[in-house]
């Protein structure tokens, strides 16, 4: 057995149609199923709803994953989450498409300006959205299995607040 670690939300609705919620921090052990963890979790929510008298409306349960081996230990020298490469997905069952952000979008995916679509590290990971896995499968918010790439482009999307609280002044 390995211990994971992760939080389970749960949401609150009042009578004047105000939200709000309370996070439990959890260790998950990974030889239970998805369904025993989500029981327990609902299980807290239900509890949570005798002694409240607002309405449960979602319980959320995430599980922190480690990271993948491989993976950088400092983000490299030219990442900048503003610069966005958004693709756009097809979805099964429905007309529009849905896209899917990926910040800092690696500048030798960039060829003249736009996403290099036959980028191998580009594909891997189109591929890895779009087909299915044995446990889990990428929906849109719609629910909508994605189904194909439509398209790709590059974006900007802007981080003001975070950026304003960068200091670039060399303490004295």
């Amino acid at each position: 057995m390995t211990t994971r670690h992760g939080l389970v939300s749960i949401q609150f609705l009042d009578a004047l149609g105000v939200t709000s919620s309370i996070s439990l921090n959890v260790a998950v052990d990974d030889s239970k199923t998805i369904a025993q963890a989500l029981t327990e979790a609902t299980a807290y929510a239900g509890k949570a709803d005798g002694i409240s008298d607002s309405e449960i409306t979602k319980v959320t349960l995430k599980i922190v994953s480690p990271l993948p081996s491989g993976s950088k230990a400092t983000p490299a020298s030219t990442a900048e989450n503003e610069r966005v490469g958004l693709a756009n997905f097809n979805q099964v069952a429905s007309p529009y498409k849905f896209g899917i952000p990926l910040p800092a979008v690696k500048g030798a995916a960039i060829v003249n300006g736009k996403i290099d679509l036959t980028n191998t590290d580009w594909q891997a990971w189109v591929d890895a959205l779009i087909l299915a896995g044995t446990a889990l499968v990428v929906e849109s918010t719609g629910l909508h299995t994605i189904s194909g790439l439509a398209d790709a482009l590059l974006s900007f999307r802007k981080h003001r607040r975070a950026e304003t609280r960068r200091s670039f002044e060399v303490a004295p």
